[in-house]
Parts: C-alpha cells; structure tokens; sequence
C-alpha cells in the first residue's frame, strides 16, 4: 500500500487547511495510507475520513515560546516521518520546517506553496526573509517536485528550481445548495478583514454606484473590521453594507447573491472567488498576483480590473449591476468551474503527480 504524509502546521479553518483534509479523504478512499503531521496542538475545524491517520505534538509552544520550540518541533517531525517511512511527503504550509524535516528520509518530497509566489515571508523584517531565501536555497535540490496553483506561480518556481513543475488548479469543496430564487440585488465578498484582501478599495468602488438599491456583503472577520465599517460611515454607504462575521454556512449567502467581487492586492488561488463562481455569480475581481486571471476570462466569465483601479472597478460594477443580460451570461459561463475544479478530477491529479516515479 502507497503511504503518503501531508505537512502543514495546523487544522484549522482555511484554505490550504480544506485543501489538506479534501486529498487526505480522496486518497484514502483510492487505499492509500494517509497521514497528516501537524506542527502545532490547535484547535480542528474540518472532518476527516476515520481511515486518515493525524498525529500533532503535544503543546510545548505555549511553554517554550515561538522560537525555542523550534528544536522540539523538528525533532518531532524529523522522527515521526522517519518511522512513517512514507512513499510520498507532501509540504503544505511553512514549507522550509518540512524540508529540514525531511532530511536525509528516502521518499519523494513534493512541495506547494498555497499564496502568491510573490508573497513576502516577513514583512518589514529584512534579516528574516534573507534566512528564509537562504533555507531554501540550502534545501531546493531535496525537492522532487513542486504542484503550483497558477501558471505565474509556475514561471516564478522554474526561476529556482530545477525539478517536474505541474500547475493544478484548487478543487472545489462540495457545494451546498439552497433556493436561488428570487435572487437579491446583492453584491458579496468572502475574506479575512486584512489588508490584503482589499476590502477597502471595494467599499470605496460600491459607495460610489448611482444605484443604491444594491448591498454589498462582506463575510469574514479580522483586526480591520472596524476600520472597514468606520470607512463605510465616512462614506455615507453604511446603511448597505453588511458585515456578516465568519460564517460557516457561506453557502446560504452566496445562494442569494448575484455579484462576486474580489478586490485582493495578492492571491495564491482564491478558493472564495470559484465558490461564488459555483454558486452562478457573475464575478469581478482585481487582476492581482496570482490567481484569478487564471480563473476569469476577463469579458467572457467576468471583469478582470487592473489592480488598484477603482474607476474602472467603479464602472464595470455599474455595467453588471445594470446589464441584466451581460450578469446572466457571466453567471452562466461561471457556472463551467464546477466541473473545470470538479474535485475527483482535479484529486487524481495531485495523486498521479504526488506518487510519480514511486515504486
């Protein structure tokens, strides 16, 4: 029996961590021996198939702090995938502690980054990043293989590394579905309340719509949640605009939506964006690195907008919130992700890749 450990530091609520459980549950139903190793004790948000084997250390961070926990951490990893002795490890998250964990096991390592590949490691913190780069570089040739999310992710990887680069899109969880109509004239964003989501520069783009009949709904909470709804006071829109939390039932809301927007400065590829695609809604997003131009064929799908251009968001907003015809056709064509991201078809591709020239 193939036996595969996936890593990544923890299993709570989040993409990668969705991402993780989906392929743990597919390839266990494909009788593969799955394992998932987590760096740290927190709190589990997502249900796992009873055959997926999940091994966490005990608590020693709150004890010893971030960085003197480090040398326990690796130990941990390093003697777990030692004993595992896996066919496959799969780095999902905090990339460079599975490499070093890694060392010296003879399995296939495999590795994918789950953000923009132009993401900053450590903001503001100069010496950080340089240690970081400088991990990888001592560390890159112990890499078999690398699944990357986008095609500019793919460009940006072949810059590094020399080894197979596959570029497979995110799989789409199972949708679930309520009564669609009548839909509302509602404007819908799913996202943490951080600065790189861009919730600001949408707030900004719908208080500036001549058609206040529409809301705007935004779903996720985070440190600027308050900030965004003083932003929607001062913009004299507050009335119209729902901040919603987190919500584990997206679903719902995303039912009685019509619009999908995503004002993002920087994507890996953006679960939320084919989630709303799925549920039949016309979609407008920044053409941010990475990820949606891969997923929006800009005028056939949707609108792309050149990042940071609210007076062209400002007016292709006002085209789909007055094109009735054009927002039918977009949503239609939205449509098509459900089976483009089709999770069976997109897993058994991360299986082939993950498993590639293992006896």
């Amino acid at each position: 029996m193939k036996k595969i450990v996936i890593v990544l530091p923890k299993l709570n609520a989040g993409g990668t961590e969705r991402t993780c459980v989906e392929l743990a549950n597919f390839l266990v139903r494909q009788e593969i021996e799955v394992t998932i190793l987590l760096m740290y004790k927190k709190e589990h948000f997502y249900t796992l198939d009873d055959r997926v084997h999940l091994i966490e250390p005990i608590d020693l961070r709150t004890k010893y702090g971030r960085f003197l926990y480090l040398p326990f951490l690796f130990r941990f990893l390093n003697t777990t995938l030692r004993k595992i002795q896996p066919d496959t490890v799969f780095c999902l998250g905090y990339i460079l502690f599975g490499l070093i964990a890694s060392y010296k096991l003879n399995s296939r390592i495999v590795i994918s980054g789950r953000s923009s590949p132009y993401r900053v490691r450590f903001p503001g913190n100069f010496l950080a990043n340089k240690a970081y780069k400088l991990g990888h570089q001592i560390y890159k040739n112990r890499v078999n293989g690398i699944i990357a999310q986008t095609n500019e992710a793919k460009k940006v990887y072949q810059t590094n590394y020399n080894c197979p680069i596959i570029v497979i899109p995110n799989f789409l969880r199972e949708i679930k579905k309520y009564p669609t109509n009548p839909r509302e004239k509602i404007i819908i964003t799913v996202g943490r309340c951080v600065s790189e989501k861009g919730q600001h520069s949408l707030i900004e783009a719908f208080s500036k719509l001549e058609d206040k009949t529409w809301k705007l709904q935004i779903i996720g909470d985070g440190p600027l949640r308050n900030e965004l709804k003083k932003q929607a006071v001062k913009l004299d829109c507050a009335e119209r605009v729902e901040f919603l939390g987190f919500q584990k039932e997206v679903d719902f809301y995303l039912s009685k939506a019509q619009i999908f927007a995503l004002t993002s400065v920087i994507e890996g590829y953006p679960n939320a964006l084919i989630e709303g695609m799925a549920h039949g809604l016309a979609p407008i997003s920044f053409d941010c690195n990475a990820g949606p131009s891969d997923i929006i064929e800009n005028g056939v799908n949707g609108f792309l907008i050149p990042l940071d251009d609210i007076t062209s968001f400002v007016d292709k907003l006002t085209v789909l919130v007055t094109n009735d015809a054009l927002r039918t056709t977009f949503q239609n064509e939205a449509l098509k992700v459900l089976k483009n991201n089709e999770l069976n078809t997109i897993a058994k591709r991360y299986q082939d890749f993950l498993f590639a020239n293992t006896n």
